[in-house]
């Protein structure tokens, strides 16, 4: 089955018409029409707009791989939003990659992995900081 064809499976398990499902997602029936029926590529924001709005897991979608919904237990946190917007220069694979280890780890690990993650971006604001204070400092110098 193609992400395509599981856009349209989509549709039907919430039994909507072509025109409640693309107003959901943003898009015309006529486009939501196109994408299901293959003639147009299914671009990262409607993949974004299907997840967000219907709960359905990214892998699942994009992949074929999994269940069609995140389970039960496993409450909307935006994960996979927040690994695509991380890691959006990355390629799709490396994203996915991440997305299937989030069920490996708990949720505590990754609330640490994101702490690092902040503390490193905050020291490494800090670094630019400085160095463009010295850069500052230097020119001033200079003109002197």
């Amino acid at each position: 089955m193609t992400e395509n064809e599981r856009i349209k499976e989509i549709r039907q398990h919430f039994k909507m018409t072509g025109e409640e499902f693309g107003t959901r997602l943003g898009i015309t029936r006529g486009a939501l029409s196109n994408i299901e029926n293959g003639n147009r590529s299914v671009t990262p924001q409607i993949r974004k707009a299907i997840c967000r709005e219907f709960g359905v897991d990214y892998i699942w979608l994009t992949q074929g791989h999994g269940e069609m919904f995140f389970d039960d237990d496993d409450e909307d946190d935006g994960f996979g939003l927040m690994v695509d917007e991380i890691l959006a220069d990355e390629p799709e694979s490396v994203r996915n990659a991440f997305k299937m280890f989030k069920k490996k780890y708990t949720r505590e690990d990754w609330k640490m992995l994101f702490r690092l993650i902040a503390r490193s971006a905050t020291y490494l604001q800090e670094l630019q900081e400085e160095a463009e204070k010295e850069v500052s400092e230097s020119d001033t110098e200079e003109e002197d």
